[in-house]
Protein backbone atom coordinates (compact mmCIF):
# COMPACT_ATOMS: atom_id res chain seq x y z
CA UNK A 1 0.00 0.00 0.00
CA UNK A 2 1.38 3.38 -0.93
CA UNK A 3 0.68 6.76 0.65
CA UNK A 4 -2.22 7.64 -1.69
CA UNK A 5 -4.04 4.39 -0.92
CA UNK A 6 -3.42 4.94 2.79
CA UNK A 7 -4.93 8.43 2.57
CA UNK A 8 -7.94 7.06 0.69
CA UNK A 9 -8.52 4.34 3.34
CA UNK A 10 -8.13 6.92 6.11
CA UNK A 11 -10.74 9.12 4.45
CA UNK A 12 -13.16 6.19 4.05
CA UNK A 13 -12.79 5.09 7.68
CA UNK A 14 -13.01 8.57 9.20
CA UNK A 15 -16.15 9.17 11.28
CA UNK A 16 -16.94 12.51 9.66
CA UNK A 17 -16.85 13.40 5.99
CA UNK A 18 -13.50 15.00 5.23
CA UNK A 19 -11.89 16.17 2.02
CA UNK A 20 -8.86 14.60 0.38
CA UNK A 21 -6.80 17.64 1.34
CA UNK A 22 -7.71 17.29 5.03
CA UNK A 23 -7.02 13.56 4.97
CA UNK A 24 -3.63 14.16 3.33
CA UNK A 25 -2.83 16.84 5.91
CA UNK A 26 -3.72 14.49 8.81
CA UNK A 27 -1.60 11.64 7.40
CA UNK A 28 1.35 13.96 6.75
CA UNK A 29 1.20 15.28 10.33
CA UNK A 30 1.16 11.73 11.70
CA UNK A 31 4.09 10.59 9.55
CA UNK A 32 6.15 13.69 10.38
CA UNK A 33 5.48 13.20 14.09
CA UNK A 34 6.57 9.55 13.92
CA UNK A 35 9.68 10.46 11.92
CA UNK A 36 10.81 13.21 14.31
CA UNK A 37 10.23 11.12 17.43
CA UNK A 38 12.00 8.05 16.06
CA UNK A 39 15.09 10.14 15.36
CA UNK A 40 15.00 11.66 18.87
CA UNK A 41 13.97 8.66 20.98
CA UNK A 42 15.12 5.71 18.86
CA UNK A 43 11.77 3.93 19.02
CA UNK A 44 8.03 4.51 19.40
CA UNK A 45 5.75 1.97 21.08
CA UNK A 46 2.02 1.79 20.42
CA UNK A 47 0.20 -0.39 22.92
CA UNK A 48 -1.48 -3.42 21.28
CA UNK A 49 -0.19 -2.34 17.84
CA UNK A 50 3.59 -2.56 17.71
CA UNK A 51 6.91 -0.75 17.85
CA UNK A 52 8.65 1.45 15.32
CA UNK A 53 12.41 1.35 15.88
CA UNK A 54 15.42 2.89 14.18
CA UNK A 55 18.12 0.50 12.99
CA UNK A 56 21.53 1.66 11.90
CA UNK A 57 23.07 -0.61 9.29
CA UNK A 58 26.82 -1.12 9.21
CA UNK A 59 28.93 -0.02 6.25
CA UNK A 60 29.83 -2.81 3.84
CA UNK A 61 32.10 -3.38 0.88
CA UNK A 62 30.67 -4.62 -2.43
CA UNK A 63 32.10 -5.15 -5.89
CA UNK A 64 30.71 -4.12 -9.25
CA UNK A 65 30.04 -7.36 -11.23
CA UNK A 66 31.20 -5.88 -14.55
CA UNK A 67 34.30 -3.93 -13.56
CA UNK A 68 35.15 -5.80 -10.32
CA UNK A 69 35.68 -2.38 -8.72
CA UNK A 70 35.26 -2.44 -4.94
CA UNK A 71 32.95 0.16 -3.42
CA UNK A 72 31.87 0.98 0.11
CA UNK A 73 28.20 1.39 0.91
CA UNK A 74 27.82 3.91 3.70
CA UNK A 75 25.74 3.11 6.78
CA UNK A 76 22.01 3.74 6.58
CA UNK A 77 19.32 4.36 9.16
CA UNK A 78 16.24 2.20 8.53
CA UNK A 79 12.87 2.19 10.29
CA UNK A 80 11.63 -1.25 11.38
CA UNK A 81 8.10 -2.08 12.55
CA UNK A 82 7.55 -5.02 14.88
CA UNK A 83 3.91 -5.94 15.55
CA UNK A 84 2.81 -7.05 19.02
CA UNK A 85 1.87 -10.66 19.70
CA UNK A 86 -1.80 -9.72 19.71
CA UNK A 87 -1.58 -8.45 16.12
CA UNK A 88 0.58 -11.39 14.99
CA UNK A 89 -2.07 -13.91 16.10
CA UNK A 90 -4.87 -12.26 14.10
Amino acid sequence: MDKLHFIKKYKENHEKRITNANAKKDVDVLLDLIEKNIVDAGNIKFKEVGTFSLLRRRPRVISNPKTKERMTIHPLAVVKFTPTKVKKEK
